[in-house]
């Protein structure tokens, strides 16, 4: 079985509109397929496939115990943004799209979702992070091995994961878009 992460840079307003009509996600699920590009008019997509997306977030549980306080709580910034469960008084992921159309989402619909203004500050808290102190502490850390080729056991494949998301967030701020990652597995 597959997991696929799909990634929306969206027009805002009509993505909206769009989520209040179908009482959901299913304006994208639903959409007909066009072979020759995007499947909704006012939406990009870019898509990951695999479960170390999800299991970036994992590694960061481990490796944020570890950090100094000012490398952590500038990652703290970013990661909670991007990734669900990082523990109590962390910051979660936003969930516009649903605020917005006055829709409840669960985080299995939409993962996160962003609008324009929001984009660009995470996109900042993404640029802020100290990666050069935080690297170091990671390569001391002790990982179990892996089990699945999915698993994110060492920093370098932990940064590539995680620069999906600066990568997506950097081409919504570029465009003024907002941004809606769902999940399907």
């Amino acid at each position: 079985m597959a997991f696929d992460v799909v990634c929306l840079i969206a027009d805002w307003i009509p993505t909206v509109a769009a989520c209040r009509q179908s009482r959901g996600t299913a304006f994208y699920w639903d959409a007909p397929e066009n072979p020759d590009g995007d499947d909704l008019r006012f939406a990009s997509e870019r898509h990951h496939r695999g479960f170390d997306f999800l299991e970036a977030g994992s590694y960061y549980e481990t490796l944020r115990r570890r950090l100094p306080n000012r490398p952590r709580v500038a990652a703290d910034a970013f990661m909670g943004s991007v990734y669900h469960d990082l523990g109590p008084d962390r910051p979660a992921p936003p969930d516009d799209l649903a605020e917005d159309a006055d829709v409840e989402l669960s985080q299995y619909e939409a993962y996160y979702s962003m609008r324009p203004a929001r984009v660009r500050a995470v996109l900042e808290r993404a640029r802020s992070v100290p990666w050069s102190e935080i690297e170091p502490v990671a390569a001391d850390m002790a990982m179990a091995s892996r089990v699945t080729r999915h698993d994110v056991r060492d920093f370098e494949h932990f940064r590539r994961v995680v620069g999906l998301h600066q990568t997506w967030l950097t081409e919504a701020a570029r465009t003024d878009r907002g941004l809606i990652v769902l999940l399907s597995g």
